[in-house]
């Protein structure tokens, strides 16, 4: 394992010093190793088996703070401004983010329209949110309460927020719309794309395995 540093990294961030730091458990073997800190690019291996436990991310233990903060701030103008824009002989329709999900609820397609709503808006800002909060203590040395269960939820929700999909499906449809009337991208879309973006790198930036190994109670002293 990686020796050498006076922090103990849980993931990517530092949160207890290491006397009170959680073992590092391998997940193949069973091997239990003494948390360390791990510099940007380094990897913590089991001794037995050689498994990945951590990683030590390129771009700085802050990293994901301030990924997920910037989504957040993001999320804002995407919500509010002007989505997609779509007129023919002057009558012109503006929609913005849930335009969408509230249409195909009014259609009679409830679940789609739960779904587009769920996944696409609601899910992607708890899990910006929840990145934030989990970093947040630890850059500013307060208690990490319920580290536990909040990565828990992390790596839950990881699964279920995915904007880039919703992005994906907005192409398609200016693609096929673009042919029959006039389409016009507002700003709204773009902010929503930079929220996409930015919480990719931040889930990126985030060790998911290892947290998902911590138990409940995951409260730091």
């Amino acid at each position: 394992m990686a020796q050498g540093a006076s922090r103990v990294y849980i993931g990517d961030y530092p949160c207890a010093p290491m006397s009170q730091a959680e073992p590092l458990t391998c997940h193949l073997c069973g091997q239990v190793h003494r948390a360390i800190g791990l510099k940007p690019g380094e990897k913590a291996l089991c001794v037995r088996c050689n498994a990945l436990l951590a990683q030590g991310t390129r771009s700085g233990s802050d990293s994901a703070l301030v990924f997920s903060v910037t989504g957040l701030i993001l999320a804002v103008p995407a919500a509010c401004l002007p989505f997609v824009s779509a007129g023919k002989l002057g009558d012109e329709r503006i929609s913005l983010l849930f335009t969408g999900a509230g249409r195909l609820w009014h259609s009679g397609m409830r679940s789609l329209a739960i779904l587009v709503f769920v996944c696409g808006g609601l899910l992607p800002l708890i899990l910006l949110a929840i990145l934030a909060v989990i970093h947040v203590p630890a850059r500013l040395g307060w208690k990490c309460a319920g580290f536990g269960y909040l990565c828990r939820a992390a790596s839950m929700l990881e699964h279920w927020a995915i904007p880039e999909v919703q992005v994906l499906a907005v192409l398609v449809a200016l693609m096929k719309l673009g042919s029959v009337v006039e389409v016009t991208i507002g700003p709204g879309f773009w902010c929503y794309c930079g929220m996409a973006f930015f919480l990719l790198i931040a889930e990126h930036s985030f060790d998911f395995n290892r947290t998902a190994r911590l138990p409940g109670d995951g409260a730091r002293p």
